[in-house]
């Protein structure tokens, strides 16, 4: 199967291209939760939800080419097709960064996730803490079970 040099270049720069847009909505969307600013955080969604389309895209089209030619359809894969041509070895390194790259963006990924996760613990003790209720340390029955408990308390009187 033979393809067009140009196409993987310009697949390349694409995804180079929308990789270094989602790193910097991902520093972005960091700095909007550690401020807890929420306004930004929907257009900022958004952004991202295009640019994964984007590489989701270009990674089908390199599933399709490993495929047709009986490779794993992974990054080794592609790595390994990179390898096999002289045409396309200069691309390696190219391929090569971008796996750094995304690598980098799904540890932001996870940084984020780890912010929205202490936030929504904070907001439902603070919600808890307005309910009346609070939250008392998990018990486990004899059946091995976990039982929450919670006594109430109350804040106000009229």
């Amino acid at each position: 199967m033979s393809l067009d040099i140009n196409l993987l270049r310009q697949m390349h720069a694409q995804d180079s291209s929308a990789i270094q847009q989602l790193k910097q909505l991902l520093i972005d969307e960091r700095e909007q939760l550690a401020q807890r600013k929420q306004d930004q955080l929907s257009t900022i969604a958004e952004q991202k939800t295009i640019l994964v389309d984007q590489l989701n895209h270009n990674s089908k089209q390199r599933t399709a080419v490993l495929n047709a030619l009986n490779l794993p359809t992974n990054a080794q894969g592609w790595d390994l097709f990179l390898q096999r041509n002289t045409a396309t070895l200069p691309l390696r390194e190219d391929w090569q960064r971008l796996v750094v790259e995304f690598e980098e963006c799904q540890q932001l990924n996870d940084i984020n996730g780890k912010l929205i996760a202490r936030s929504q613990q904070t907001l439902n003790h603070l919600l808890n803490l307005l309910r009346g209720k609070v939250a008392t340390a998990s018990l486990y029955t004899a059946q091995g079970l976990k039982s929450e408990q919670t006594s109430s308390f109350t804040v106000a009187k009229a």
